[in-house]
This record gives C-alpha cells, sequence and structure tokens, in this order.
C-alpha cells in the first residue's frame, strides 16, 4: 500500500521527467550575427521598438542593402539585420528547421534588450518570422511577411524550392579556386544564375556582396551549411515545420503579382491564425518585392499607421 508521502514523491518525479521532455524539445538558440543601423536627427525621438529584417534562403543580411538605410530614415527606427543560423557569418548547427530559427530571432530580442520589435521576413525568413510571432505574441510588436505563406507552400513554389535546394547542393563544383573574394563572388554568380536560369529558378542572384561563398588565401568555400540542402531535399517538412497559435496585433502579408508562391491565395488560412491581417500584392513583382520601391513605401505606411493606433 503507497503512503501519501510515497505519491508525493512519485508525482513530483513525473513532473520533472515532464518537464524535462518539454525542455529538451525546445531549440537551444545559437548567437546570430547580426548589424543594426540608426540614424538620429537633435527634433526627433528615436523609436525604441526596432525593426528586425530577417533573410530567405541562402542569402544573407547583404540582401537588404537599400532598404534597411530607406527604413531607418523614414521610421526613425533602430534597424537590424541578421544573418540566420547555417546563412553567413552566423554558427551552423545541425538544427535546421523552422522552430529552431524562430528561437535565434527571440535570443536576439534578448540578446539586444529589447521587450518586442517589428519582424520583417523574405521567404524563409517570413516564415521564421511567423512561428515567432504565433510562439511568442509578447515579443512581437508588428509583423511583415514578403511573399510566403504562414504555413505550406503552393504546389509551383514547392516544386520550385526544390529544385533551388538541388542546384544549390549540386554546385560545389562551380565555386571557383585560386581567386579573390571579388572574383570569386563574380564568378561564381554568374556560374550559379546559368544553372538556375536552366531550371527556371523563382531566385537569381543580382549582386556579388549576396553570393553565398566565402573565400580567403584564394580558396572558396561555401557561407552556408550543406546540411540545409540535404534536409530539404530528403524531407522538406523537417525544414518547414507547421506553425500554430494566433496573433492579433498588427500583420501585412506583403507579396509579388507574379509570384509563384500564390500567397492572396491562401487568405483564408492568414487570417485565421492572422485576424488582422492585411494582404498587399505588388504588380510587377516576383518572389524578390523588397527590390521594388512599392515595398519600402508599403511597409512605412503600415508601420507609422499602427504605431498612431496604438494597437
Amino acid at each position: 500500500m503507497l503512503l501519501l508521502s510515497d505519491i508525493i514523491y512519485v508525482a513530483m518525479l513525473l513532473q520533472l521527467c515532464l518537464s524535462d521532455l518539454v525542455f529538451a524539445s525546445k531549440p537551444k538558440p545559437v548567437d546570430l550575427k547580426y548589424s543594426c543601423l540608426r540614424l538620429k536627427q537633435e527634433l526627433e525621438k528615436v523609436d525604441d521598438i526596432p525593426i528586425i529584417l530577417i533573410h530567405g534562403l541562402a542569402s544573407g543580411k547583404e540582401t537588404w542593402n537599400g532598404v534597411k538605410e530607406v527604413l531607418a530614415l523614414k521610421t526613425w527606427k533602430e534597424v537590424c539585420v541578421v544573418d540566420l543560423r547555417n546563412h553567413g557569418e552566423s554558427p551552423w548547427s545541425d538544427e535546421v528547421d523552422i522552430g529552431a530559427m524562430a528561437e535565434d530571432i527571440i535570443h536576439l530580442l534578448d540578446e539586444l534588450e529589447v521587450k518586442k520589435a517589428i519582424l520583417i521576413g523574405h521567404s524563409m525568413g517570413g516564415k521564421t518570422s511567423v512561428h515567432a510571432a504565433l510562439n511568442y505574441p509578447d515579443r512581437v510588436d508588428q509583423l511583415i511577411v514578403e511573399d510566403m505563406r504562414p504555413n505550406g507552400l503552393s504546389a509551383e513554389s514547392l516544386r520550385q524550392v526544390v529544385l533551388f535546394a538541388n542546384v544549390l547542393n549540386n554546385a560545389t563544383d562551380l565555386i571557383p579556386q585560386e581567386v579573390s573574394e571579388k572574383e570569386g563572388k563574380k564568378i561564381f554568380m554568374e556560374r550559379l544564375n546559368d544553372r538556375l536560369r536552366a531550371v527556371n529558378s523563382f531566385v537569381s542572384f543580382d549582386k556579388p556582396d549576396t553570393v553565398p561563398i566565402k573565400c580567403s588565401n584564394l580558396k572558396c568555400q561555401w557561407k552556408m551549411n550543406p546540411a540545409l540542402f540535404r534536409k530539404l531535399l530528403n524531407d522538406i517538412k523537417d525544414v518547414w515545420i507547421p506553425s500554430s497559435g494566433r496573433f492579433d496585433k498588427p500583420t501585412l502579408f506583403i507579396y509579388g503579382a507574379e509570384s509563384n508562391f500564390k500567397v492572396e491565395e491562401d487568405e483564408s488560412n492568414i487570417k485565421k491564425l492572422f485576424p488582422n491581417a492585411q494582404i498587399i500584392g505588388v504588380k510587377g513583382a516576383g518572389h524578390g518585392v523588397h527590390g521594388h520601391p512599392e515595398f519600402a513605401d508599403e511597409v512605412i505606411k503600415f508601420i507609422k499607421k499602427n504605431k498612431e493606433s496604438n494597437f
């Protein structure tokens, strides 16, 4: 016959075990590499809620060059750009899924010592932003998602992502050697773009600085973890995990009218997770909407409008 003390002891052990299981399932964040831009003016008060810009697959913080300066100037906010895990200058990790990337963003907010931020994410960065907002709604002030659905992909965009990952996975032979950083990136960009055009990729590289290789001592190599390509090709659901919850704060889904990601066709699902979402298309834009001036215009208008509304 069990005594009351035995029952209490067993219950405590069970609770500890369950707590360990929950803790173990939570990805361990890494310290992301980032840079921040703050423009000050004596007569203007600088906003204390920063903007975090999050890039897409096989990209990096350099993709936001030009956009970050406009946002900093027009909003007077601090604007930070990051390299996601397994990209750019950030650490590589065997945990490559969206959940782990979202944990990194929240960890970054702690490092920046800010209670909340405006998240702006493109493509995979948009999915990461969605996951962070739904799981940590108190840490996100506004959410802006560029050309990405909150869950899943359209049939055509899924095919394109797999083709893109396959090209990258087999592009080692395109990486030049015995060249400087500047020469290596230029050569690799031309070779990679030729291969991407051959499969009608939704992505191409138009600036050498955004090319995902680094060169030193005349030796060039990836700036991103090949394990991510392999995971995507093995089963994209290992990376693109489902996001659930509810985020009631101001949200903008901005998409390219010519994009195969077809964000506008997912409105009912968007509104279930983001009841206050606004959905805007940019004419003539494909997947890279932030390359069009209308992107910055709509984002600035959205941020200013919702700052004034004190949602």
